[in-house]
Formats: structure tokens, C-alpha cells, sequence
């Protein structure tokens, strides 16, 4: 089973009549009224809605819009994975650019697998009333989400141009509605999950600063951003979005091409503009967003099963045929729920041994999370409370602190010493769930193979430090459990943590300076059994605590 399809490259010409077509034969699979009664806000039409005919533009536009709706178009059953996006036309306020950055937009959107809904917003009028019909559809699309197979925590908006500038509105006035509520929809959050504007307009003074009321409400916590706009475009209103989000602390991508000019929507370019629309969905799938259905269901079953402490779902049988790489996928989207409540602090190796990479049937170490709130000071001596019954188990492991931020490939086992600032020894206790059949290296991943808790020793310099021959034993209650040495990780401790750092990054983590590695279990892996613990390692000290 494939379930992450990308956008593959079609000629330009190819492209265009599908896009065309389909935008052009295709009808909404629903139209819906904003508002049950007289919309609130300022509206300046002059007549019956009608087609602006006859200007200079490829594509026709709409204008006198007074009755808004959102309409629906919801991506094929078989691809749908749970996003949606108000998809919010440009125009100045005046018309709206409703045939070529609406519904072919939709069209665009339906095949990444997302449902799209265009904004039919009230033109000609003040930004702030077409903010008060986005808002107003938000609330529409999450109090459908149920029914439409959403997730109500994956709506956002794409914006063009003037529609970038709703949009802004929509990410700086979302903690209340612009105008009063009209019914149960309006309860719910206006706040898009993500928002993409492309090549925005309205959003400046005449002296080039963000305009007001937008400048003062940026702020950390804001959602996810991304920006594209051609250099070549007589506006700069991206360029000083991107300056102001990035000191508000607004995570941000920024696409700035050439050449381009304004308006090109989704519509092929045979320029490098063109791409924007792969470097949307690379950034939708890198937040998770463009996650299959079934990934979705499985991280939220997970994150519930490992709440209560009981054994997390299966991967290969919730999503039969998933591959090693789709199980890190859900890996990810587990750890952006966990991380939301308990910040990451590290990360952690598993199947050092080549012994234990034999059985998985992988040629590498396994990596996960873990969290601060597991991380226990490696004082000694130190209690570490554990509950009848609880399913823990022991390990030993040699640890590294990073000294630099890693998003990248690391090509030898020198370079990851050379990114290593501390090595540290490391008791891990994370739960052992019981399992039936053979041990799968995808059901450990999807799990997260994170630990609840882990102490943490006296860090020692890595400069001329060779963890490889510290020498580990274990003992309970002053009897032997285990001895062994970093030298039993497979290819030696360097090329483990070498690979392990590749396999986080290659999977999408960024891991930044500070961060703790947990290497993997070195020796046995004992069950938790109520006692006094001492781990002598060597030059690295000793850690000695208590489960009690």
C-alpha cells in the first residue's frame, strides 16, 4: 500500500487542460450561505453579481458579490486524508480572481488529497468584511468537519494576493469574531491551522511597514506560514511579511523566485516560479497535514493507548503493507501531538546491537523521541517511583550531548564525533508492553520506542574520549545483572550514533545544539523489578538508584 503519493511533473500544456478541465466541468460537491440572515459588515456593490467581462486578464473574475458562500469541493474518497483549506481568491477587494485562483486551486488541492473550499467573499468591500465571511466559513468547515471526514485541527487557508491579505487577518484576529456570533459555528475557532499566501497584497502603509491591524498582533504561537511572491512583482508586501513574522517568531518558509510577476496562480509557468506549488505540498506534508487517513487514525489511538498505559496499537495492522519509512511518518505525527503538552529534549537509538538489527531485519539502528518530562537528574542516589504492575524495563547505554544544530547528513563517524560536545552515561526505563508474534521494527517506530524516563550522569568531555572501551555492569541489590562495553554497538559507538543522527534527520527531525542522544541498550535489557540499582561505567561514573 502506497500511501504518500507526490506530485509528479506533467508537460505544461498536459497540465493545463487537466487543470482546465477540471476546473471548468466539474461542479462543487456542495454550496453553502455564510450567513442566515443580513451578513454584518460594509458592503459597496452596485448591482446583481455578475462576471467581469472584457478586461485584460486569461481568465474571467467576478464582482457585486453580496450574498457570500463557501463552496465545496472535497478530494476523491479513496485520496482523501483528512485536510481541508479555505481557499481565498485575490482581486483588490474589487472582484474576485474566482475561475484561476479558486477553482483551479480546488482542482490542485483535491489531488494532494485535500479538501478545498473556495471563498466566495463579498466584493466590492472594506478587507475587513471579507475577513468576517473567512472567518465565518472557517467555523462552517470545522462544524462539518465530522461529516466532511476532517480533522478539525487541519484546516487552513491559502490566500492570492488580496486573498493573502484575509488570510493575515485571519492568523492576527483569531482569538475572537469580528463580528457578533449567529449560531453554534461561530463558537468555534476562526484560527486557520496553517496558512499559505502566495504573492499578498493590501498589507502595507504607504510608508512600506505592515500596516496596522496586522503589525501588533504577531506573536509567537501564531500558526505556520508560507510565503511566495516573484521578485519581479511590483509589490514587496512578502518580503516585509516574512521580515516581521521571522522577529515575531513565526515559523515561516519563504519562496522568493526571479522572475514571475503577479497572479500566476496555479497554472504552469515553464519557470521555476512553477514550483511553488510542490514546495506547498512538501511543506503541507512536513507538518503532517498530507498524512494518509489511516496514519492519522493509528497516531491518535497510539497517543491514547500510551495515556492510559496500556499497549499501543499495531502499525502492520493497522496500515497492512506500511513500509519502515510510512511507520516513521506516524512516528512524527505522534510526536507532534505528545510535543504539544511536554517539549522534546532529546533523542534515543534502538537496536545497537547487530544481533538485534539481525532479528528486526534492519540494517541500522531504529531512532525515536524523547521528552523533558521524562529526563530525571542521574544524582545518586535516586528513587524512581514504579507502579504494580507497571511493564518497565532496565537498560544501560552510553549518551551524547550535540554541540551544533544537525539537519543534515553527517558522512562519517569523525564528523559525528566532531558533533558531539559530551558523552554521559544514560539509564533508560521505558515501558515493555507485551506482544504477540514476531517483534516488528515498524511497530517499535510507530510506537515511538520513546522512553518515560531516563536518568541522565555527569556529562564528560568527548574530546579524546573513546566511549567504545568504557566498560558497563549492572547490579541489583548488589548482584551482577549484566557486564558489558560501548564496544558491542554495532559498527562501534561513533558509526552507531552516526546513524542514528542520519536516520532522525533523514526522517525529517531537525536536531538542535544541547539535545541528548540515547545511544541504545548496551547489555541485557532487564525487567524493572523493584530494587537498589548500581551502573558502574567506568571512566563515565557511576549511576545508582532505586525502584521502589
Amino acid at each position: 500500500m502506497h500511501l504518500f503519493p507526490r506530485c509528479t511533473c506533467l508537460s505544461g500544456s498536459l497540465l493545463a487542460a487537466l487543470i482546465g478541465f477540471t476546473a471548468l466541468a466539474r461542479e462543487p460537491d456542495l454550496v453553502l450561505p455564510l450567513w442566515p440572515g443580513t451578513p454584518p459588515g460594509e458592503s459597496r456593490a452596485q448591482g446583481e453579481e455578475h462576471r467581469v467581462e472584457g478586461r485584460p486578464r486569461p481568465f474571467y473574475q467576478l464582482t457585486d458579490i453580496t450574498v457570500p458562500s463557501l463552496v465545496v469541493f472535497h478530494a476523491p474518497a479513496e485520496k482523501r486524508n483528512g485536510t481541508a483549506v479555505l481557499v481565498c481568491p485575490g482581486g483588490g477587494m474589487q472582484r474576485l480572481a474566482y475561475e484561476h485562483e479558486g477553482l483551479e486551486v480546488a482542482a490542485w488541492l483535491n489531488s494532494l488529497g485535500v479538501t478545498a473550499g473556495v471563498l466566495k467573499y463579498r466584493v466590492p468591500a472594506p478587507a475587513r468584511t471579507a475577513a468576517m465571511d473567512a472567518q465565518r466559513a472557517l467555523g462552517l468547515i470545522r462544524a462539518r468537519a465530522a461529516e466532511w471526514k476532517l480533522d478539525a485541527d487541519a484546516i487552513g487557508t491559502l490566500g492570492f494576493s488580496a486573498g493573502g491579505e484575509i488570510g493575515v487577518w485571519l492568523l492576527t484576529h483569531a482569538e475572537a469574531r469580528l463580528y457578533s456570533a449567529t449560531d453554534a459555528a461561530d463558537q468555534l475557532s476562526a484560527r486557520p491551522d496553517f496558512a499559505g499566501l502566495i504573492y499578498s497584497g493590501g498589507l502595507l502603509q504607504r510608508d512600506g511597514a505592515l500596516k496596522e491591524p496586522f503589525a501588533g498582533k504577531l506573536k509567537v504561537g501564531l500558526p505556520p506560514v508560507f510565503l511566495a511572491h516573484a521578485f519581479d512583482d511590483i509589490s514587496h508586501e512578502s518580503l516585509t511579511l516574512a521580515l516581521a513574522l521571522k522577529s515575531a517568531g513565526v515559523p515561516t518558509e519563504v519562496h522568493v523566485y526571479r522572475e514571475g510577476g503577479h497572479g500566476f496562480g496555479v497554472r504552469p509557468t515553464g519557470i521555476p516560479t512553477d514550483g511553488w506549488k510542490d514546495r506547498f505540498a512538501d511543506w503541507l506534508g512536513s507538518l503532517g497535514f498530507l498524512d494518509a487517513a489511516p496514519v492519522r487514525d493509528l497516531a491518535r489511538r497510539t497517543a491514547a493507548a500510551l495515556a492510559a498505559m496500556q499497549s499501543p496499537p499495531r502499525f502492520t495492522e493497522s496500515v497492512p503493507g506500511g513500509s519502515l519509512d510510512e511507520a516513521y511518518v506516524a512516528q512524527r505525527r505522534l510526536v507532534r501531538t505528545q510535543a504539544a503538552g511536554d517539549p522534546v529534549a532529546g533523542f534515543k537509538g534502538a537496536a545497537a546491537a547487530a544481533a538485534v538489527q539481525k532479528a528486526l531485519g534492519v540494517d541500522g539502528p531504529l531512532a525515536g523521541v524523547v521528552f523533558r518530562s521524562g529526563r530525571l537528574d542521574g544524582r545518586s542516589p535516586q528513587v524512581v517511583p514504579v507502579r504494580d504492575g507497571e511493564p518497565v524495563v532496565v537498560e544501560t547505554e552510553i549518551g551524547y550531548v550535540t554541540s551544533v544544530d544537525l539537519s543534515y547528513e553527517i558522512l562519517t563517524d569523525e564528523q559525528a564525533r566532531g558533533a558531539v560536545e559530551a558523552v554521559v552515561p544514560i539509564i533508560e526505563l521505558p515501558r515493555s508492553f507485551p506482544t504477540t508474534g514476531p517483534a516488528d521494527a515498524r511497530n517499535m517506530v510507530a510506537a515511538n520506542i520513546g522512553s518515560d524516563r531516563y536518568l541522565v550522569g555527569a556529562p564528560v568531555k568527548a574530546e579524546r574520549f573513546n566511549p567504545d572501551a568504557v566498560a558497563i555492569t549492572l547490579k541489583r541489590d548488589g548482584q551482577v545483572l549484566h557486564e558489558t562495553t560501548g564496544g558491542t554497538a554495532a559498527g562501534g559507538q561513533w558509526h552507531n550514533l552516526r546513524l542514528v543522527l542520519n536516520t532522525l534527520t533523514r526522517h525529517g527531525y531537525t536536531i538542535p545544539a544541547g539535545s541528548v542522544i540515547l545511544g541504545g541498550a548496551l547489555g541485557k535489557i532487564q525487567p524493572g523489578e523493584k530494587g537498589r540499582y548500581e551502573a558502574a561505567f567506568g571512566e563515565l561514573g557511576t549511576i545508582t538508584f532505586e525502584l521502589k
